[in-house]
C-alpha cells in the first residue's frame, strides 16, 4: 500500500522447516494500520468494536423493528480511515490484485469461528456492478470456501448503489434479492458472508429471503464493521 519495498527476514527455524515461501502482499507497517477488533468486546448481535460486550443501538433497533433472531456477525477489522482507503481502491477502483491483501486471513478467520455444515453464501452484486467492476467483492476475498449460490439481485433499472447512500436511505431500502436455489431449503444452517456491515440493512435482506425458504440458523461474517 505504501510502495516501500518488502523485505523478508529468514529465520533457521524456517530454513528447516522445508516451508515454501509466501510472497509477502503487503508490509507489517501497513498491515498493523489496519484496526482490528477483538471478539471478547463486541457487540453480540453486529460485532462492532466497543468497550464492553453489550448489544449495540443499532442492535437494539432492529431488535425494536422486529428481527428476533440477530445476525450475531463477526467482523476483522473496524471500518475506519484506513479500511475506506482500501475498500476504494479494491471495491470501488477495481483494482483485483488487493483481494490478497486479506484473502488468506479473512478466510482463516471464517474457518476459525465458524460451525461446520453450514453453507456459506456470498451477498451478490447486481449484474451492472459485475459488468463494470468484473468481479464480486465478497468471492474475491474468500479462499477455498465452497459457496452456495442462493440469492440474486432482482432485475432493477436505475439501481443506486448502498454507498452511496445516507443511512436513513439505506434502512428504507426495498428487497433487492431473490431466491435462485434449485429447491427450498430444508432446516439447513447458513453463514452469510460480506465485505462491510455498515446498518446491516443488506444482509438481514438476505436473511429474510433465506428464512422464507426455509433455512435455520443464520449468521454472518465480514471483512469489516
Amino acid at each position: 500500500m505504501c510502495g516501500r519495498e518488502i523485505k523478508i527476514k529468514l529465520t533457521l527455524k524456517w530454513l528447516l522447516s522445508m516451508q515454501h515461501l509466501k510472497d509477502p502482499v503487503i508490509c507489517q507497517n501497513c498491515m498493523e494500520s489496519f484496526s482490528k477488533i477483538e471478539l471478547r468486546s463486541i457487540c453480540p448481535g453486529c460485532g462492532r468494536r466497543q468497550k464492553e460486550r453489550r448489544l449495540c443501538q443499532d442492535c437494539q433497533r432492529w431488535l425494536k423493528m422486529g428481527e428476533e433472531n440477530l445476525l450475531k456477525n463477526r467482523a476483522m477489522f473496524v471500518y475506519d480511515v484506513v479500511m475506506k482507503e482500501y475498500m476504494q481502491r479494491y471495491k470501488f477502483s477495481g483494482d483485483y490484485q488487493w483481494r490478497l491483501i486479506f484473502q488468506e486471513q479473512f478466510t482463516n478467520f471464517i474457518k476459525q469461528n465458524s460451525q461446520q455444515n453450514y453453507l456459506y453464501v456470498a451477498i451478490p452484486v447486481d449484474q451492472q456492478t459485475f459488468n463494470t467492476r468484473g468481479f464480486n467483492q465478497v468471492e474475491g476475498l474468500l479462499q477455498n470456501i465452497e459457496l452456495s449460490e442462493l440469492l440474486e439481485f432482482q432485475t432493477k433499472q436505475g439501481h443506486v448503489k448502498q454507498s452511496t447512500k445516507t443511512r436513513k436511505a439505506r434502512m428504507e431500502t426495498g428487497q433487492p434479492f431473490k431466491y435462485k436455489g434449485a429447491r427450498k431449503l430444508d432446516g439447513e444452517n447458513i453463514i452469510l458472508l460480506d465485505d462491510i456491515y455498515t446498518t446491516g440493512r443488506t444482509l438481514y435482506h438476505a436473511k429474510h429471503i433465506l428464512e422464507a425458504q426455509g433455512a435455520g440458523s443464520i449468521y454472518s461474517f465480514t471483512l469489516a464493521r
